[in-house]
């Protein structure tokens, strides 16, 4: 391992650029302000040259405002080799005084879309991580290139003028910010960066893989000629991504404005959309089809929303006929006359039950369920743990494992204390999110009500006591990966107009 590892260390070509100054990196961050006083700022680092660069910029930059600085770096475990290499980065930061954290990614891995599980998995590591640390920005070394990468990608996709806009300079985690300072800046610069530093790096074998899209992207653009690279940059790349950015944030405002006026998503995960309110304002079929397709992905639980020409189909449907009921990414989108409900389809979920694992629901993150849901245990005068409950008795399941929700009594108990779940059809009641303690109901997700339990042993349902005298507090949180909609696109100036 430790031979491979050498080989891996600064195999990259000869840097053609210029290190980054403390001032241009102080002026790339001022434009994603705010932050605190003295900031606490977490780097995600791989080790390859572009997150060890920032992770030196950024500790300096960190310094100069009195603040702190941790880096992490989060072990996949998809190569033999990846725990030498995340140690070998603590071992290199901690010669420039930076605190190091590793997170290992265990468990099962996919046997396909693995750089998307991976991605995601990622991320989920380092949001739990940064609220833990009490972190509200996560810093990520996104450069010039990968940014091109990514224009690249969505554009054979045909993406609409959101994703042709490529990157957002910054975007949101449940607990954090991803900020990504570095988009403006050539790979080269941030080379020669390390080079002046006197600072090694590594190159991940994966980046050479020609199995993954951006990879087969990148060798592309490495057939060009320097000048045309360069030429093909300045006379287009500044200039187009610029207006695309603008584009896309007259796009975002709309998509904004649409959703707010005529959306709402219930605790329970169910969206409903004002049908009238929506047509009135008639969206362009863009617009139309980002906010329904982001509504889908909110309600779904998903990371990404579904196909556009889907969308754009459902839309139809959905305006000429006032009962249509979709199957869509996961979701039934269900016109009832002047109101379109979304609801997570029972048919597309794994109905298995969960056990209850005490290490997630006892923190203060909550055991995810679906993607969507987090259940949490707490209470002010107790310490939830294994100890003082029988958590091998506990299964998390849909709402529809319960015997007493196919009886109309059931439904229409929970409708008589919620009047918007009494206004659901039976098919979006059946995907809720339901704690069980073997095969009695303990709590329903979105129904946090003091009755619920009067309710529910009115309707049949044996209720079962959580704890040996003790009241301990269970609650349900929606919690889908991404929020309904976020502030707008980000951009940032060229280096070089930093200067000036």
């Amino acid at each position: 391992m430790a031979d491979q590892l050498k080989d891996m260390i600064n195999s990259d070509p000869a840097s053609y650029g210029n290190p980054l100054d403390a001032v241009v990196f102080s002026r790339l961050m001022d434009c994603l302000a705010p932050f605190e006083d003295r900031p606490k700022i977490a780097v995600a680092v791989s080790g390859g040259a572009d997150s060890m660069a920032l992770s030196l910029l950024a500790r300096d930059w960190c310094r100069s405002k009195g603040g702190e600085m941790i880096a992490i770096t989060v072990d996949h475990a998809l190569r033999s080799d990846s725990a030498g290499e995340a140690a070998w980065v603590g071992k290199q930061l901690r010669m420039h005084d930076i605190a190091h954290r590793i997170l290992r990614w265990d468990g099962a891995k996919p046997q396909s879309g693995v750089q998307d599980a991976a991605r995601k998995a990622r991320y989920e590591l380092l949001d739990r991580e940064l609220a833990s640390l009490g972190i509200l920005h996560l810093l990520i070394a996104h450069h010039n290139g990968d940014q091109s990468e990514t224009i690249a990608m969505r554009q054979n996709r045909e993406s609409g003028v959101l994703g042709r806009a490529g990157m957002s300079a910054r975007r949101f985690l449940r607990h954090a910010r991803v900020l990504r300072p570095l988009l403006p800046v050539a790979k080269a610069d941030l080379v020669a960066t390390l080079r002046a530093a006197g600072q090694e790096w590594i190159e991940d074998p994966s980046n050479r893989n020609a199995n993954f899209e951006r990879v087969r992207i990148r060798q592309s653009a490495a057939t060009q000629t320097a000048a045309q690279l360069g030429a093909a940059v300045s006379a287009d790349g500044k200039i187009a991504q610029t207006a695309e950015s603008q584009h896309r944030l007259m796009a975002e405002a709309a998509i904004a404005t649409l959703l707010a006026d005529a959306v709402q998503i219930a605790a329970c995960g169910v969206g409903r959309i004002d049908f009238a309110r929506w047509h009135d304002r008639q969206p362009e079929t863009d617009i139309a089809c980002y906010a329904i397709g982001q509504i889908v992905r909110v309600v779904g639980g998903s990371d990404y929303m579904p196909a556009f020409d889907a969308l754009a189909a459902a839309l139809t449907q959905l305006g000429e006929q006032s009962d249509a009921r979709i199957s869509l990414g996961g979701c039934v989108l269900h016109r009832r006359n002047a109101v379109i409900l979304v609801y997570r389809e029972i048919g597309r979920m794994d109905i298995t039950p969960k056990p209850v694992d005490p290490g997630h629901a006892c923190n203060p993150y909550g055991q995810r369920w679906d993607n969507r849901f987090e259940l949490i245990f707490d209470n002010d005068r107790h310490a939830v743990t294994a100890d003082n409950l029988d958590f091998g008795r506990l299964a998390i399941a849909p709402l529809a494992a319960c015997d007493a929700f196919h009886t109309r009594a059931f439904r229409a108990a929970i409708g008589k204390i919620t009047p918007f779940i009494d206004d659901l059809p039976r098919a979006a009641l059946a995907s809720m999110p339901a704690l069980y303690d073997k095969e009695a109901l303990l709590s329903v997700g979105g129904l946090e009500v003091s009755g619920i339990s009067d309710v529910l042993s009115a309707a049949g349902c044996n209720m079962v006591p959580i704890g040996a005298g003790m009241a301990i507090g269970v609650r349900w949180r929606f919690a889908p990966p991404t929020p309904l909609w976020e502030s707008g696109f980000k951009s940032l100036p060229n280096p070089d107009a930093l200067l000036a």
